[in-house]
C-alpha cells in the first residue's frame, strides 16, 4: 500500500515535471512563431497575449511545484510513518501471541505429568486411608472379640456357679 501512494506521489511530481516542460515548449513554440509573425507583422511578440498567458502558467507551475512537492512528501512520509508503526504492532502482536501460544503448548503438555501426579497422589492417600481404616476395623474387631470372650468367660462363671448352687 505504501508503494502505491509512493507510486502515485512519483507520478504526480511526473507529471507536474511533464506539464513544465510542456509549457517552457510551448513558450518556445510561441516565441518561434512569434519570430516568424514578426517577419510578416510589425508587432513584438513579448505584446501579444499568448505570450504572457504562457510566461504566467510557467510562472504558476514553477512556484507551485515545489510547495506542492514538499506537501505530496510530507503527506507520504507521515503515511509511510502510519504504516511503519501498524506493521511494527502487527509483528509486537504476532510475538506475543506466540508467546502466549509457546506458553500454553508447554501448560499442555505438563497438564498430562501434573494430571499423572495427582493421580499418584491420590492413591498414595487412597492407601494410607485403607490401611489406617483396617488398622482401625482390626482393632476393633480385637476390642469386640475380647469382649465376647469375656462375656462369654462371665456366662462360662455365672453357670459354673448356678451348677454349683444346684
Amino acid at each position: 500500500m505504501a508503494t502505491e501512494q509512493l507510486t502515485t506521489g512519483k507520478e504526480i511530481i511526473d507529471a507536474t515535471q511533464n506539464a513544465v516542460i510542456e509549457a517552457a515548449d510551448s513558450v518556445t513554440n510561441i516565441i518561434e512563431k512569434t519570430a516568424e509573425h514578426i517577419e510578416g507583422h510589425h508587432e513584438v511578440f513579448y505584446m501579444e497575449a499568448h505570450f504572457w498567458v504562457a510566461v504566467a502558467f510557467v510562472i504558476a507551475v514553477g512556484l507551485l511545484a515545489k510547495p506542492i512537492g514538499k506537501l505530496l512528501n510530507a503527506m507520504l512520509n507521515k503515511r509511510i510513518d502510519a504504516i511503519t508503526k501498524r506493521i511494527q504492532d502487527a509483528a509486537n502482536l504476532k510475538d506475543d501471541a506466540q508467546k502466549l501460544l509457546a506458553a500454553y503448548e508447554k501448560k499442555f503438555l505438563s497438564a498430562d505429568d501434573e494430571a499423572k501426579a495427582i493421580l499418584d497422589k491420590s492413591k498414595k492417600e487412597i492407601d494410607y486411608i485403607k490401611k489406617e481404616n483396617l488398622a482401625k476395623l482390626e482393632n476393633e474387631m480385637k476390642i469386640k472379640e475380647k469382649e465376647a470372650e469375656d462375656r462369654i468367660n462371665s456366662s462360662k462363671e455365672k453357670a459354673s456357679k448356678e451348677i454349683a448352687h444346684l
